[in-house]
């Protein structure tokens, strides 16, 4: 089974180099650098290479053996002013290392099958998503976008977890945060809200045989409370900043940080984001619109969270 956003089919790479020139460090697998050194080598390239790619040294990731250099002024190196990369004119798509394979999408192995969607932190990504239509959640027999073995960002299997724990219904917390944030009769800011009462609620169950029942309670009463909201926002015919945040937070959800990090550090990192995302929506100090500034924000929020997550999540949890 392959579950996936539907932004996934209308994605189209624009060649705007974005990408290549993010200060994100571009690693590679040892196989990936040997395959470049026999590249290089019979293109008479030898020295080129070994300037070029460098064996990470010290403690690593998995699958990091060496990286990339960039150029002077930040750029991937094969970085062409054109906006096109040298190396994947000059090789092919498949020579390319797995980041540069499948960025901005982001594959995901879970109990429930393949899962993928994109990264907001590419400006495609985020104009396709800039739509008044909601995301939707696309459950098919047919793959979307051709995999490799190995290329998964993220492995989820809730049900590894005990009986009691709230991880173990993480698909279906997931799913009734996507409801929750997705119900435009109420505002962007009380549906956020929402989200972290329901969070902190499920915390806060008891770890025994009573915890299912509480549990569906607690949705239960959500969807009756939704029900019961007579406000409703008027219908737009354009995106708005709060539609675009909106489909920022359901893909960001979607990505499964709350299963990751743990329901307390995934919902510590949704509402760090909530706090610099108002913050910036009465920022007006460059002259720009909302929308921009929100369009520029969650580019940064986004590669903050994919690139340095790291370093993001630790001054979260200071």
């Amino acid at each position: 089974m392959y579950i996936y956003i539907d932004i996934i089919n209308e994605f189209t790479c624009e060649m705007c180099g974005s990408c290549c020139r993010n200060d994100w460090q571009v690693t590679m697998d040892e196989e990936s650098y040997r395959r470049n050194y026999q590249l290089f080598l019979r293109n008479g390239k030898e020295e080129e290479f070994f300037n070029i790619f460098i064996p990470i040294i010290g403690k690593v990731e998995l699958g990091e053996y060496a990286y990339i250099r960039k150029k002077t002024e930040g750029g991937c190196w094969f970085l062409e002013e054109n906006h096109l990369c040298r190396l994947h004119q000059e090789a092919g798509h498949n020579h390319l290392d797995t980041v540069c394979q499948i960025f901005p999408r982001y594959p995901m192995n879970t109990s429930r099958g393949k899962e993928l969607t994109l990264s907001f932190s590419c400006p495609a990504v985020v104009k396709i998503a800039s739509r008044v239509r909601p995301l939707e959640i696309i459950r098919s027999k047919v793959e979307p976008m051709l995999l490799h073995a190995n290329q998964e960002v993220a492995h989820v299997y809730p049900d590894q977890q005990s009986s009691y724990h709230p991880l173990r219904y993480y698909f279906e917390i997931e799913h009734h945060i996507i409801d929750l944030l997705q119900y435009r009769k109420i505002t962007i800011e009380e549906r956020i809200q929402l989200v972290k009462e329901t969070i902190k609620k499920i915390l806060h169950l008891p770890q025994n045989e009573t915890f299912k029942q509480s549990f569906n309670t607690i949705i239960y009463d959500n969807y009756l409370y939704l029900d019961e909201k007579d406000d409703v926002i008027a219908a737009v015919s354009h995106c708005t900043p709060d539609i675009l945040i909106e489909n920022f937070l359901i893909n960001f959800v979607f990505k499964k940080p709350l299963y990751l990090y743990g329901l307390q550090s995934g919902l510590h990192l949704l509402d760090t984001m909530w706090r610099q995302i108002k913050s910036e929506r009465i920022n007006d100090t460059n002259g720009s619109t909302e929308m921009e500034r929100i369009s520029t924000l969650i580019m940064n929020l986004e590669f903050h969270y994919s690139h340095n997550r790291s370093t993001l999540l630790t001054s979260i949890l200071l």
